[in-house]
């Protein structure tokens, strides 16, 4: 019998092995045996990473998935600091915030959202409401799996995923006062794995710096990290991030 896991972040998914999200509905209505999340780990591996930058926040392994400490706990995750900067070692005004937003049923039907936007916005910008109502606005996610070979069946998920959560972000941005920056069709110019290394060398740069988590850094991280892992053109990841790619090449 084929088993699958339950999501941590998600009452209507579940996880196979292989880390591909599935909905609840359709396992069941397989017959596929539902176990525990923490069965995929052995019991001396179910360590859980503070994240980076979040006091409050863990990362679950073996698929990086963020959530709560208490909801990390409460799985029979231990908790280990070594992902911790020494600066997110103190207290963390923002706890409060994400906590309302993980705990919200908005967040529960959207994971991948919702873990962009806590670890990319902050209550100085945006209301733990207006955080919610946003999720709300979003479609309920969930991935097509054929089911007989267990494959992804649409082209580019993550990728159609991301560039929908961004467009949505830019709109609630634009009917708030914010303008996201257009990129300049001189990037699209550029031979891909110059523009590779040259955002390599950008983000690296912001790194060394002490910048590493500012939200260009993370934006030009996940461009590359969605480059590498889905093949999305690095100018069209950072194109769906609002990132201007013009910026990246030196001027002349």
């Amino acid at each position: 019998m084929t088993t699958v896991y339950t999501h941590p972040a998600s009452r209507r998914d579940v996880l196979l092995s292989s880390g591909e999200t599935m909905s609840r509905a359709d396992a069941e209505a397989l017959g596929y045996d539902i176990a525990p999340y923490t069965d995929l780990l052995k019991p001396n591996e179910r360590i859980a990473t503070r994240h980076s930058d979040h006091l409050d926040l863990a990362v679950l392994p073996p698929f990086g998935l963020t959530v709560t400490e208490t909801t990390a706990k409460t799985m029979g995750f231990a908790i280990t600091k070594d992902g911790a900067k020494r600066n997110a070692l103190r207290s963390d005004a923002s706890a409060a915030w994400r906590t309302a937003i993980f705990t919200s049923p908005e967040a529960q039907d959207r994971p991948t959202a919702t873990a962009e936007l806590v670890t990319s916005r902050g209550p100085e910008s945006l209301s733990a409401d207006q955080a919610i109502s946003f999720l709300r606005g979003l479609p309920i996610e969930t991935t097509d799996i054929n089911t007989e070979e267990t494959t992804m069946t649409n082209d580019d998920p993550r990728a159609a995923r991301l560039a929908e959560i961004r467009s949505t972000m830019n709109a609630f941005n634009r009917n708030n006062g914010y303008k996201a920056k257009a990129s300049r069709a001189d990037a699209s110019a550029v031979e891909p794995a110059k523009l590779k290394r040259l955002a390599e060398i950008r983000y690296s740069t912001l790194y060394t710096n002490g910048k590493g988590m500012t939200q260009e850094a993370k934006q030009i991280k996940l461009a590359l990290d969605t480059h590498d892992k889905i093949g999305t053109p690095l100018v069209q990841a950072l194109a769906q991030l609002g990132v201007d790619a013009s910026t990246l090449i030196p001027r002349t």
